[in-house]
């Protein structure tokens, strides 16, 4: 009797993403624009308490940076120098170890965003 054959499984994301997937997403997202914690929560379809850690976070590692408008109470959210570094490593690893071709589109894009 012969083994059963593995298939390999495409993987596709789901509802749920993970806090590294989360994190890609805001500092994304605040590359070329600063954006408040609301504009993040609607786009990006997070729930409050899931931003305010993930952003916390963000802040604490310095790959995101908070530049306030007290008079308004709004704060808004950029990303660092630091925080390109930290995407541009991430887009090395995911093309160097889980995609079949050599660069992908979104880190070719990205390498020219830098």
């Amino acid at each position: 009797m012969t083994p059963p054959t593995i298939r390999p499984r495409e993987w596709t994301p789901g509802p749920r993403r993970t806090k590294y997937e989360r994190w890609v997403e805001l500092l994304e997202a605040c590359i070329w624009e600063s954006r408040t914690q609301s504009w993040l929560m609607r786009h990006l379809g997070l729930k409050t308490q899931m931003i305010k850690e993930d952003i916390q976070f963000l802040l604490d590692a310095g790959l995101f940076e908070q530049i306030d408008a007290p008079e308004a109470g709004i704060y808004v959210f950029k990303t660092t120098e630091k925080g390109r570094e930290a995407l541009n490593q991430f887009y090395k690893l995911v093309t160097q170890f889980f995609t079949s071709e050599p660069t992908s589109k979104r880190h070719a894009a990205f390498l020219l965003m830098s």
